[in-house]
């Protein structure tokens, strides 16, 4: 029973990120994300707006490199940062669920199509095998390293990370990503240079950061 429950969950991530796909590329150029394009069509949307930035925000997950950040400006240009933030967070979680199930159903080879090799190997390389570490490292990817947020998901889809884990990380260390695109796409041009200069230079930060972390971890297990 507890062998089906992640296949079941593959499977359906599966048949749920096909769709979400297709209905994404029908409705909306995916190869051209620009956030005032975006919002004039979420507009058009209606009602249906933030379902139509969700369902945008999986397929950019599913097909990456396409970028988030245009989406999220468009949710937070739309509907404002608290209400844009809510519909990014929750389709950049779905995204994230939907590539984590897509990799482990259909393994690295499927993976690597999106995200390619290299970023599947650096990620291999960060996460850990316990279930405190595992959740710690993806956490501090997912906040310190937005580029490779959809090669995270991917990569740990591969790595047979427990779904819950995954998921909680997932969950805590995209808020800032989404905070920070939403409130900029709110500002609408007023946009703090504090802001600014902090979205550009996190991920810098974290590489720098997580190098150290790491090797302090290697300095650690070296025997005396």
């Amino acid at each position: 029973m507890a062998t089906r429950a992640p296949r079941t969950a593959a499977v359906v991530a599966v048949a749920g990120a096909a769709v979400i796909v297709i209905v994404a590329a029908r409705s909306f150029d995916l190869t051209h994300l620009d956030a005032a394009r975006i919002a004039d069509r979420v507009r058009a949307s209606g009602a249906h707006g933030p379902l139509a930035l969700v369902t945008l925000l999986v397929a950019q997950a599913v097909v990456a490199p396409l970028p988030s950040p245009p989406l999220l400006m468009a949710a937070g240009f739309v509907y404002g940062p608290w209400v844009g933030s809510a519909i990014g967070w929750a389709g950049l979680l779905l995204g994230a669920i939907a590539c984590f199930g897509l990799a482990r159903a259909l393994g690295r080879p499927f993976a690597e199509r999106f995200v390619g090799g290299q970023r599947l190997a650096a990620v291999d390389e960060y996460v850990g095998t316990g279930s405190a570490r595992t959740f710690l490292t993806v956490l501090s990817l997912r906040v310190f390293l937005p580029p490779l947020f959809d090669a995270v998901s991917y990569a740990c889809g591969l790595l047979r990370i427990p779904f819950h884990w995954f998921v909680l990380a997932t969950a805590l260390g995209e808020l800032p990503k989404v905070a920070s695109f939403t409130y900029v796409g709110a500002a609408v041009g007023g946009t703090p240079t504090w802001l600014s200069t902090a979205i550009l230079l996190v991920p810098v930060v974290g590489v720098i950061a997580l190098r150290l972390v790491r090797r302090a971890a290697r300095a650690s297990r070296a025997p005396a």
